[in-house]
């Protein structure tokens, strides 16, 4: 099987994917998004590491992470062996005057009361956990760990993503989309909008899951993903 490099989403790092790693019996590569001004400057980057490596990685992004994955297999298809997006989708970041009001507010929120005012005030709710004290702790821990200035870069990947769909990109590697049947951030429509973009891209969708179905039904996810694996051949 190809080396694994895990991607997670915005203010999350390694803990948020852990639980379906393990649950998957593997382990990964966690790189977080973020250290590169520009989402150019980021592909550049995490191409670089698959080059460095026994050759082309399975990608498994969440989120944003997923997202930048999909852009990643468009821009360097030689470091992607196979995509494992995780609640993603594929469209623009064409700020809309709702995104950028969203934005600036997250933003300035963080600057006035810190990343974990943000993820108890913003993130929790919008994935629908505001009512798990503990999971909104571990949420705000991981927003901390990523800190400010990553978090500025990822806003700008965000919103300046040009999309995988419109013109249409053509993928030639095997890809799961999984997505959350509950999620409001990226429903499942938008992952499986993917399918357009090659014969080797498959959806499948969870019952009952949240944005935040890698941590919270990692059991699930990590059966889907395993099937998948075996039926790839890797």
């Amino acid at each position: 099987m190809p080396p694994l490099i895990a991607l997670p989403g915005t203010l999350l790092d390694a803990r948020s994917l852990q639980p379906v790693l393990q649950a998957a019996g593997l382990q990964a590569q966690v790189e977080l998004l973020g250290q590169a001004p520009t989402l150019d400057a980021e592909l550049d980057r995490l191409a670089a590491l698959a080059a460095s490596g026994p050759g082309p990685a399975l990608w498994i992004g969440h989120s944003l992470g997923g997202i930048v994955a999909l852009h990643l297999a468009v821009r360097h298809p030689q470091a992607v062996a196979g995509l494992l997006l995780l609640g993603a989708n594929g469209r623009s970041g064409a700020a809309t005057p709702a995104r950028r009001r969203a934005a600036q507010a997250q933003w300035a929120l963080a600057g006035a009361k810190g990343l974990a005012a943000l993820a108890h005030d913003k993130l929790a709710p919008g994935y629908g956990v505001d009512g798990d004290a503990a999971l909104v702790a571990q949420l705000a821990a991981q927003a901390q760990a990523v800190g400010l200035a990553r978090f500025g870069h990822q806003l700008h990947y965000a919103a300046t993503r040009p999309g995988v769909l419109d013109p249409r990109q053509a993928l030639d590697v095997p890809v799961l989309a999984l997505s959350g049947a509950a999620d409001t951030l990226c429903p499942p429509d938008q992952s499986e909008a993917l399918l357009a973009l090659g014969l080797r891209v498959r959806h499948r969708s969870l019952p009952a899951a949240g944005h935040l179905f890698p941590m919270l039904q990692a059991q699930a996810t990590a059966q889907l993903f395993a099937a998948w694996l075996r039926q790839s051949h890797f």
